[in-house]
């Protein structure tokens, strides 16, 4: 074994030293390392913390869509991960020029707001960059009126744009007054990541907001559609009674019986101003009570609304006694009004009358603005149809005047035949010294006059609007006895030769006056077709289920001129004194008969005319 040396024999000192140096560089190494794993522990836990917090915020913008609430929860998470003394979230207005939130005060909730620009706020969403200040009054963007204001000193701010998905900023976080000091670049990232999980939920939220408004204006729409819808129904059924109806009345039972099916009331009315006599009078009425309304006499909330103009809506019991005191009534038959409109009946600024309904049954509310409106229009098509009843009333009245005009010349003309037939019978009994030839030629004129009669009575009754036939069944044999004897003297000394033949003797439905003018019109014109003379050919036979009557000249026929309106009044050609009536007369008859006219022509052959009428 070799000798321990000297120095390990004895120790060296020197070496002693260097181990005991390591020793403790080694242990302040531990030390230093220890302590570097708790401040990592720590900004570890730090860490966890605040990223819990960010999650609970992010599940709590997740769940949360009222703008108000999002805010109030934003400012408090923020504030406690920050450590802060106060937290605002602004939000940037629809113009882009303005920052506002909401504060609390107390208990109260406040509006705040500032323009972009002003303030550290305003700063940071115009330029858009984050800000993180140790002392707010030493930066001269910093607005020192808000914090004499509300009494707060504020010390450190940091400020955060917020950015939706377009990189556009909506707004600003901003929090004040760290507790343990500053805002560290810690504190900047954490709220840059919770101003992008703001953003995000007021994003959503604004969207949420505009869908849940897109809905509800859609449902508006459908239902103002639905309405709209119903009401065109409504209108159309009304139009329809309208223009279908026969007369006033008629429309307005029909308008009125649609309208009580849309709107069920005890008691409903059309109350229409007469023309004439400027008086109210009822229309249509309708309803289980419609007993109580008077027809011979207007109430006085008719005439208030047809002096105003103005609707009348009474929505509940009592209301203006005064003025349905007529509707009301008195004693123990009294009726209480509810409900109750009123409107007026208005045609281009004239009104005509009134449609009222009384205590409406589906709803006890009564009658609301939309459905006044309703009533108001289906009053108007109402007043339509009274301006309408009454012009066409007019122009029915003008027509018969016309009528009455033209058939009057018509009876003019036609008592030529009677009166020529008078006079010559009036020339044979002056002339006649034997009386029982006087009294034949007498009974000749007094039938003749009788005649005038009949066309008189005629004229009257067609004054009066009847203008029927009065038919009966004739005798064909007797008839065509009259008409030869009467047609001999109208043609006495014109050179017309009269030839009756009457194979069919028995019986047919006419009217024997008015056939008698028919037969002298078309001899008449025979007569005047011929001055120089000639003949005049009467058939009547029989042609299956009809009687035919032919009526035959041999003058020069019908002149061209008159094709196509041969039968329309006032048609004449070449008559010196012609009204041109005769022929139409003829038709008109015919047409009342039901029977059928034809005519045959050729120049210088003559003309013919047949009627064919249904046998007795």
């Amino acid at each position: 074994m070799k000798p321990a040396g000297p120095g390990h024999e004895h120790g060296d000192p020197l070496a002693g030293g260097a181990s005991a140096s390591l020793e403790v560089e080694a242990a302040e190494h531990v030390e230093t390392l220890e302590a570097h794993v708790h401040e990592l522990e720590d900004e570890l836990r730090l860490a966890k913390l605040k990223l819990r917090g960010i999650e609970a915020i992010s599940r709590l913008l997740a769940s949360e869509h009222n703008l108000d609430r999002i805010l109030t929860a934003v400012m408090e998470r923020t504030t406690t991960l920050m450590d802060a003394e106060r937290a605002t979230l602004f939000l940037l207005d629809e113009s882009g020029e303005r920052l506002w939130s909401k504060v609390m005060r107390g208990e109260t909730p406040r509006t705040i707001e500032l323009p972009v620009g002003q303030g550290l706020a305003g700063w940071v969403a115009r330029h858009g960059r984050q800000v993180n200040v140790k002392d707010a009054y030493k930066d001269p963007r910093f607005d020192v009126s808000t914090d004499r204001e509300s009494s707060f000193r504020t010390r450190s701010v940091l400020c955060q744009p917020l950015r939706n998905t377009r990189q556009q900023i909506i707004g600003v976080i901003q929090v004040l007054n760290k507790r343990s000091g500053y805002f560290t670049t810690a504190d900047e990232d954490l709220l840059a990541a919770i101003a992008s999980q703001s953003a995000i939920a007021l994003q959503n939220s604004k969207l949420y907001l505009d869908l849940i408004g897109k809905n509800i204006d859609l449902q508006e729409t459908q239902m103002r559609l639905e309405e709209r819808t119903a009401e065109l129904e409504l209108l159309f059924g009304i139009e329809r009674c309208a223009a279908t109806a026969a007369s006033l009345d008629q429309a307005a039972r029909g308008v009125l019986d649609v309208t009580m099916q849309e709107f069920p009331s005890a008691l409903g009315a059309v109350a229409v101003l007469d023309g004439r006599s400027e008086r109210f009078r009822i229309a249509a009425v309708a309803g289980p009570e419609a007993h109580r309304l008077d027809p011979e006499r207007p109430t006085t909330l008719l005439a208030r609304v047809f002096a105003s103009g103005q609707p009348v809506v009474v929505s509940g019991p009592g209301e203006d006694p005064e003025l349905l005191a007529d509707l009301t009534g008195a004693g123990p038959d009294a009726w209480p009004i509810e409900t109750l409109v009123c409107v007026p009946m208005i045609h281009q600024d004239t009104r005509v009358g009134c449609l009222m309904l009384v205590n409406r049954q589906d709803f006890s509310s009564g009658f609301d603005t939309r459905e006044v409106r309703l009533l108001s229009l289906i009053a108007g098509r109402l007043a339509l149809s009274v301006v309408l009843a009454r012009a066409q009333e007019e122009e029915q009245k003008a027509e018969r005047l016309a009528a009455i005009g033209q058939m009057l010349s018509g009876v003019v003309h036609d008592m030529k035949t009677p009166l020529t037939i008078i006079g010559g019978y009036a020339a044979l009994m002056a002339r006649e010294a034997d009386r029982e030839r006087r009294d034949v030629h007498g009974d000749a004129i007094r039938k003749q006059i009788g005649q005038l009669e009949d066309m008189t009575r005629e004229l009257l009754a067609f004054a009066r609007g009847d203008s029927r036939v009065l038919l009966r069944k004739v005798s064909i044999s007797a008839f065509m006895a009259e008409i030869s004897e009467l047609l001999r003297e109208e043609f006495s000394g014109s050179g017309v030769d009269l030839v009756v033949e009457t194979p069919y003797r028995g019986g047919v439905r006419m009217d024997e006056s008015k056939m008698k003018r028919v037969v002298f019109n078309l001899a008449r014109n025979a007569r005047e077709a011929m001055p120089q003379g000639g003949r005049f050919h009467i058939r009547v036979e029989q042609n299956a289920d009809r009687v035919l009557f032919t009526f035959a000249d041999d003058g020069p026929g019908l002149p061209p001129q008159l094709a196509g309106r041969l039968f329309d009044p006032f048609a004449t050609f070449g008559k010196k004194h012609g009204t041109g009536l005769g022929l139409a007369i003829v038709k008109k008859i015919v047409d009342e008969h039901g029977g059928e006219l034809a005519v045959h022509s050729e120049p210088g052959r003559g003309t013919t005319f047949q009627i064919a009428l249904p046998l007795a």
